[in-house]
C-alpha cells in the first residue's frame, strides 16, 4: 500500500463530497441508463446460443465487473 497514493484518493473523495452541491446531477438518468446497458448486454449474452449455462455465468459476471457491481467470490467454481 501506497500512502502517498491513499491520502490522494481521501483528499480527492473529501474536496468532491464537498463541491458535490454545486452542480446538477440526475442520479435517476444516470442510474436508469446504466441500468438499461447492463440489461441489455445480459439480454444479449441470453440469446447467444453459442454459450452454455457455464459460460453464461462467467459472461454475467464480466457484466457486472465492468460496471463495478461486485459479484462476490459465490460465482468461482
Amino acid at each position: 500500500m501506497d500512502i502517498k497514493v491513499e491520502l490522494l484518493k481521501e483528499y480527492i473523495a473529501d474536496y468532491i463530497n464537498q463541491h458535490i452541491n454545486d452542480f446538477e446531477i440526475d442520479e435517476d438518468k444516470i442510474a436508469d441508463s446504466t441500468a438499461i446497458k447492463i440489461v441489455k448486454e445480459i439480454s444479449g449474452v441470453l440469446k447467444n446460443e453459442a454459450y452454455d449455462d457455464i459460460d453464461k455465468v462467467e459472461q454475467f459476471v464480466r457484466i457486472f465487473e465492468k460496471y463495478g457491481i461486485d459479484t462476490g467470490a459465490c460465482h468461482d467454481y
